[in-house]
């Protein structure tokens, strides 16, 4: 099925596609929550060629990363409930692989493509 037309904030309605897509993008933009980087410089979310500071990867910082996570929020693309990944938070042998993963990442200054995908709804 096709959208023709939208009403406006005005009570308008909207009179191309262009217009169309202009009220989809007011609409959602009114919504979006602008979520913080994570622990890692900004500048390795941005690009897999530059390189990033010396950054040193804890045990105790993976474990208070995960008991922040939000248990409300929705799946990602890897389909694992924030729930089951803080319930993980207490197992030493999973946060000692995650550590370790993390600072592979940070070693080799790439950050895996799906880690910067996001399912958006």
């Amino acid at each position: 099925s096709v959208v023709t037309t939208l009403d406006r904030a005005d009570g308008s309605c909207s009179e191309t596609d262009g217009d169309t897509a202009e009220c989809f993008s007011e609409a959602f933009s009114s919504v979006f929550v602008r979520e913080p980087f994570g622990p890692l410089p900004k500048d390795c979310y941005l690009t897999n060629d530059e390189t990033c500071d010396p950054i040193v990867i804890t045990e105790d910082d993976v474990y208070h990363q995960l008991c922040k996570v939000n248990i409300f929020k929705s799946m990602g693309p890897d389909d694992i409930h924030p729930k089951l990944i803080r319930s993980l938070a207490d197992n030493s042998h999973f946060v000692r692989s995650l550590t370790l993963l993390y600072r592979k990442c940070v070693e080799d200054c790439k950050i895996p493509s799906l880690w910067k995908t996001a399912n958006v709804i």
